[in-house]
């Protein structure tokens, strides 16, 4: 019985997974298809390349959530009702909803390349989340020294992918080869779809990524705009004030040449 809800588990962990947030979110705020720009991958460095530092953000949020979400719910639940398997029904899940990702039912198998949605893998793990989050703090800082984004998505993962197959190994918990193996077959998933990244790389034609710019970039623009709206609004006043003050003077001179001429025709008519 254990083995169908296992089965169950792994169905609802790949059709979970096949949805692809990186084309629902570039064509909900752009109108646009993430398969046609940049690299036209449907991932979250493409995104960055292509559409920002926000939207990639939203992107490897929502892609890690829909793995780690899923493989959580099914960890607690196998526990409940099925001590000690809630392990392996953890990654069985999430290991389904990465396969999803990569290869999706609904966009004809065309998908990611695993990375965000790996993260979220081990993200959610009961074990490995705080290495996890660790991991993914040195890599963010990793971004703003190398621009090949790809050389540091594959560190955090095998990293990733050595402490948990020991963790796992070492604590012998139950199923923990099968465990182990399927940590192993994601690493291989993820190195396979990958394997034009390490062509281009080779080739010296790898797309980089100036994470500098795609984060900061944008607050410059902001910033420079700024600076022009409130210098115009600023010169556009002092033309205002220039106006104001050549009205008042042209006010006064009106008013001297009035009293002038007053005094003048005073005077005529005292001589008379």
């Amino acid at each position: 019985m254990v083995f169908l809800y296992l089965a169950i588990a792994l169905v609802v962990g790949y059709l979970i997974g096949s949805i692809s947030f990186a084309r629902i979110f570039t064509w909900w705020i752009a109108r646009k298809d993430i398969t046609t720009e940049g690299s036209k991958n449907p991932g979250t460095m493409n995104i960055l390349r292509t559409r920002g530092f926000g939207e990639a953000i939203l992107t490897l949020v929502f892609d890690a959530l829909k793995v780690g979400g899923p493989a959580l719910a099914a960890y607690f639940l196998f526990n409940h009702f099925f001590p000690d398997y809630g392990d392996v029904a953890y990654f069985v899940t999430a290991f389904a909803g990465i396969f999803g990702h990569c290869f999706p039912i609904y966009y004809k198998f065309k998908g990611g390349k695993g990375v965000a949605s790996t993260f979220g893998m081990f993200l959610f793990n009961p074990h490995l989340w705080w290495l996890s989050i660790i991991m993914f703090v040195l890599c963010f800082i990793l971004f703003f020294f190398l621009e090949y984004g790809f050389i540091i998505s594959l560190l955090f993962i095998f990293v990733m992918t050595v402490y948990g197959a020991c963790f796992y190994g070492i604590n012998k918990i139950l199923w923990y080869l099968i465990i182990i193996t399927i940590l192993i077959l994601n690493l291989i998933l993820v190195l396979l779809k990958h394997r034009g990244n390490f062509k281009r790389f080779f080739a010296g034609t790898e797309n980089k990524v100036d994470f500098k710019e795609r984060v900061f970039g944008k607050l410059k623009k902001n910033k420079s705009s700024n600076f022009e709206s409130n210098s115009q609004e600023k010169s556009s006043n002092e033309d205002e004030k220039s106006v104001d003050e050549e009205k008042e003077n042209n006010d006064d001179k009106k008013e001297e040449v009035k009293e002038s001429s007053e005094i003048n025709k005073t005077d005529e008519n005292s001589q008379n």
